[in-house]
């Protein structure tokens, strides 16, 4: 069995990103933690808030202002690690900062003129507009985006792995086949053909990819846990799958 601490991996998001802070150093790291974390999982949170009924340049401002938000409140330094999930975390801070910001901080949006890192916000709205009509609530629309932006996440580590062992171009051919949340254009022979291989070598390199994205994902999920343990990223497997599944079933 692979280690979730394999080294392919990074540090432990949760506890990169919370608890208190010893030294600048200790900050300068948690403050670049939180920027990666928050461009790999700004999307949820930016549904979420769509779903709920706000404007689409407001909900930018508030998922932008809640970044900010939290270090302005120092809220990560006082995370109770004990609830165990980043996913958790995240959604109750963003309900209590669009609270705060909607009753007494209007001008903390943005940053309130204070700009802490950026995000790239571009495509969320035409994403969200793929997915106006599924009929899910704002709760399990943050919920599929998350399960959605840990799959991105796995297969960007997967790609990278593939490109480090000279097999990029491979990978990008068989991705549709792995990623459960894709359909493949064409069908084995086709890709087979394109890359110059038998069907039964496409579908081989297609079995050792599938299983080396489930290692990917594990390890993706447990980076987002306070006790990565192998039933609780099960756990949370279960609940990204329940995540993706379509309405209705």
């Amino acid at each position: 069995m692979v280690s979730l601490r394999d080294s392919h991996f990074p540090p432990t998001q949760w506890t990169a990103v919370v608890g208190p802070c010893q030294s600048a150093a200790d900050d300068a790291s948690r403050l670049a933690a939180l920027e990666t974390l928050c461009r790999n999982y700004w999307y949820p949170l930016y549904a979420f808030t769509r779903r709920s009924g706000t404007e689409h340049s407001e909900a930018e401002d508030l998922t932008q202002g809640f970044f900010h938000y939290l270090l302005k409140r120092d809220l990560l330094a006082g995370a109770d690690q004990r609830l165990g999930k980043l996913r958790t975390f995240l959604l109750t801070a963003f309900q209590r900062c669009i609270r705060d910001i909607r009753t007494r901080e209007r001008a903390l949006k943005r940053g309130g003129g204070v700009e802490v890192f950026a995000l790239d916000m571009e495509g969320g709205e035409e994403r969200y507009a793929r997915e106006a009509d599924d009929g899910l609530s704002p709760a399990q629309l943050y919920d599929r985006g998350w399960a959605l932006s840990v799959l991105d996440a796995a297969l960007l580590v997967l790609r990278r792995q593939e490109e480090a062992a000279g097999r990029g171009a491979q990978f990008i051919q068989l991705e549709p086949f792995i990623n459960p949340a894709a359909t493949a254009d064409t069908g084995y022979p086709e890709a087979a053909a394109g890359l110059g291989l038998t069907e039964e070598a496409a579908r081989k390199a297609v079995s050792r990819l599938r299983k080396k994205f489930r290692v990917c994902l594990r390890g993706c999920i447990a980076s987002t846990l306070h006790d990565p343990q192998e039933a609780l990223v099960d756990d949370e497997v279960t609940a990204l799958k329940a995540a993706l599944r379509p309405p209705g079933h």
